[in-house]
């Protein structure tokens, strides 16, 4: 090998993580530590009342971002369903559901 020459590169590339994963995962571990971080405060003071803002704020925002991250990837499992089967996901189910109507009678 040459001087100038590149070496191969052993190097496993992996593709880039999303950003919406990287704000789940963010809000998670968030989540955790600040819930570990109360109970052995709560432990060590003998104090329970900062588990009410504990339980309201930080379990708020795991919820929103839980529920957002779940939407988005609702989303993106139909659209890989339409390019699989070729069809909407969503029409299936409303004609699914239209069926059911008929056999409540």
């Amino acid at each position: 090998m040459g001087k100038h020459e590149k070496k191969p590169s052993t190097k496993v590339e992996r593709p880039k993580k999303e950003f919406s994963k990287k704000i789940a995962v963010i809000a998670i571990v968030m989540w955790v530590s600040v819930n570990i971080y109360g109970m052995v405060m709560m432990a060590i003071t003998l104090d329970l009342s900062p588990l009410m803002y504990i339980v309201g704020s930080v379990d708020a925002v795991a919820a929103i971002v839980y529920t957002t991250y779940s939407i988005k990837a609702k989303a993106e499992n139909m659209i890989k369903l339409k390019k699989i089967y070729g069809y909407d996901a969503e029409s299936v189910v409303d004609a699914v559901l239209r069926e059911r109507e008929y056999y409540d009678d």
